[in-house]
């Protein structure tokens, strides 16, 4: 039932027991080797750093590491991932548990069917998702795609694009270079600090936004139940557009008193067939577009500094 073969430089350790519940395997091997390890059903512990490739699977059990300096893929189908410091790509899967790791150097592609992920900081592109459980990530060195479907998504710093979405939760960035997407169905949406574009939309929340904005791309921030508050430098060259119901306030007078901004209006609208109210902002003589719309709440427009 147990063989071990070695075959140049590669050892095989195979056991094929049908009852394998109190079986296991120890090894003490050198720390600048690959390593491969599968089992149907137990938990897989990595102790030390590794100087290596490591492809690591159970069909039901925990997988644990320390540092590893090579590409990593580890996967569970039903269990947690814990693991330290990835000097290369990270590929890491669970079909239900928590998910945690140090930093990544490579690109990362983290999934998770109920549990929560907690990375330090990813040093490339990162595509984050869990169907149940909040996302934490405090710096992303290239594009993001973070996704829950019902947590809250936090994330500090991303270098390049972001799109964040939850079903259920709370969205927090700290700062972007790049477009950033943003959407949640019951929830706040924080973005500080964005250098680009901003389209970010709630069901029920408010939003809140800091934009730089670059290049000829539109933004919209979109509330159906909730404030939208936007910060934008004095000196930007773009057209706001905000978009209030009147329903909401009674009459296109009260509805005009919850735009609020430190800047002139360049021209108000009242659109009778929707039963909205428009203002126009043209700062420095106008340029893209930002959309602020809220069908019940308020706007606010501040000059950021």
């Amino acid at each position: 039932l147990l063989t071990m073969e070695q075959k140049s430089g590669k050892l095989e350790i195979k056991f094929r027991g049908e009852d394998s519940d109190e079986f296991e395997i120890n090894l003490t091997i050198p720390s600048e080797m690959n390593l491969d390890v599968s089992t149907g059903g137990g938990n897989i512990s990595v102790k030390g750093d590794l100087k290596g490739t490591v492809d690591a699977s159970t069909g039901g059990g925990e997988i644990s590491a320390g540092n590893i300096f090579g590409k990593t893929e580890l996967s569970t189908a039903g269990g947690n991932i814990s693991v330290g410091d990835v000097n290369g790509d990270a590929e890491l899967s669970t079909a239900g548990g928590d998910m945690k790791a140090g930093t990544i150097n490579g690109k990362a592609e983290l999934s998770t069917a109920g549990g929560n992920i907690t990375v330090g900081s990813i040093n490339n592109s990162a595509e984050l998702s869990t169907a149940g459980g909040n996302i934490n990530v405090k710096e992303i060195g290239g594009n993001a795609d973070l996704s829950t479907a019902g947590g809250n998504v936090n994330v500090g710093n991303v270098s390049g694009s972001a799109e964040l979405s939850t079903a259920g939760g709370n969205i927090i960035l700290e700062s972007a270079n790049g477009k950033v997407e943003a959407s949640t169905a019951a929830g706040n949406i924080n973005l500080k600090n964005i250098e680009g574009s901003i389209k970010a939309s709630t069901a029920a929340g408010n939003i809140y936004a800091e934009l730089h904005p670059e290049g000829n791309l539109a933004s919209e921030l979109s509330s159906a139940v909730g404030n939208v508050t936007l910060k934008i430098p004095g000196n930007s060259k773009v057209t706001i557009i905000a978009t209030l119901s009147i329903n909401s306030w009674g009459n296109s007078d009260d509805a005009l008193d919850h735009i609020k901004s430190d800047f002139a209006e360049t021209e108000v609208n009242i659109r009778g067939d929707k039963r909205q109210i428009e203002v126009i902002y043209k700062l420095n003589g106008g340029g893209p577009t930002i959309e602020l719309n809220a069908a019940m709440g308020e706007i606010e427009i501040r000059k950021l500094k």
